[in-house]
């Protein structure tokens, strides 16, 4: 097997997964777009990554700003950036990516299906695509030439595309991510993302709190409150209505932040509250964050599109998506992942599934 792995993208998540790759013994480049070139320019030389409360210095064995360069380099790539930034890089490896690639999305939020949907119209050649449900890692890029990992998500799963590939890739990529679980399928997996189920609301009715104090609370520990609780768990049960109609019978947030290790068994609020790591994180600094712009427009509006088109109600999205839409000023709607992006507006459900 290939100890080699191409990272995409160098901001918080993929600087530190190529830095923490680097660590565990792996050769490792790291790639980002030419108009991101400035995120890359100091990472030639050697670079600190702080974790387990240890400082590492280390060398990535390639950065560069040539996708050919990044593809020659490694069959696997991990895309570690914003979903808003899936499109852009499936249309630059358009036409370059082979099949022999694997392309992992860290994480995806069924932007595997948007990524396909991109090569097939640009009459690419189509590799493995996989997509996993939340990052590796909880991190940040500290600096120009700094990284820091604060935990390890101890269970990573992971969906892959097609799902016949399942065993076999997620066992090779085992050897870059110990801590991979398999789903069935990607839409399984893209229904498991937890960010779009309690960032919006929580960021929606903090709110206040966040633009007085520029997010200098505990976001978990001090903002997921009882009657917060009850509208996260009013949209968690929307999205497993709707991963319902694809056979899905996906497990209550609670229960999966449980299973994934982040705490004990009980309901949001116990499970929560038992998590150092969860427990540590802080509010973003302002409401005009991700934790709204992405995890709405790429994540519950989404959902909520294939809802209405399985009729499935999603009456708490719409309401989130609607007051945040006014709390910032402009329509999440726009500027999001539609049914066409994903290929999928004019399929029925059988269709869908046979694309899996």
């Amino acid at each position: 097997m290939s100890n080699s792995i191409t990272i995409m993208g160098a901001g918080n998540t993929g600087l530190s997964t190529a830095l923490k790759l680097k660590l565990d013994g792996h050769e490792v480049c790291i790639f980002d777009l030419d108009k991101f070139s400035s995120a890359t320019e100091d990472l030639h030389e050697e670079i600190s990554l702080i974790y387990d409360e240890n400082t590492h210095n280390l060398k990535l064995d390639l950065v560069t700003n040539e996708i050919d360069e990044a593809l020659d380099f490694s069959k696997y790539i991990i895309l570690c950036v914003p979903a808003y930034a899936h499109k852009e890089f499936a249309k630059e490896l358009s036409n370059k990516v082979t099949e022999d690639h694997i392309v992992i999305l860290m994480p995806g939020t069924l932007g595997s299906l948007e990524m396909r949907n991109v090569f097939e119209k640009n009459n690419s050649k189509i590799p493995i695509i996989g997509e996993t449900d939340t990052s590796p890692f909880v991190c940040r890029r500290t600096s120009n030439t700094e990284a820091t990992i604060l935990g390890i998500v101890p269970s990573l799963g992971i969906g892959i595309l097609p799902k016949s590939s399942t065993k076999t890739i997620v066992n090779e990529l085992k050897e870059f991510f110990p801590t991979l679980v398999e789903y069935k399928d990607i839409v399984e997996c893209g229904f498991s993302s937890l960010n779009p189920v309690i960032h919006p609301a929580g960021v929606l009715l903090n709110s206040g709190r966040i633009e007085k104090s520029n997010g200098e609370f505990y976001f978990y520990n001090e903002g997921v409150t009882p009657s917060v609780t009850n509208v996260i768990n009013a949209v968690d049960s929307e999205r497993k209505n709707i991963a319902s109609i694809f056979d899905h019978k996906l497990p209550n947030i609670a229960d999966s932040f449980h299973s994934a290790g982040f705490g004990i068994k009980g309901n949001l609020m116990e499970t929560i509250s038992s998590s150092d790591m969860l427990t540590s994180l802080k509010a973003p600094g302002v409401v005009n964050h991700r934790w709204l712009t992405e995890d709405i427009s790429y994540g519950i509006y989404t959902w909520s599109l294939i809802g209405e088109k399985f009729e499935v109600p999603t009456e708490t999205m719409g309401n989130i998506i609607s007051l945040a839409s006014v709390l910032l000023g402009f329509d999440l709607k726009e500027n999001s992942r539609s049914l066409d992006d994903l290929g999928i507006k004019n399929l029925s459900l059988d269709e869908i599934k046979e694309i899996l």
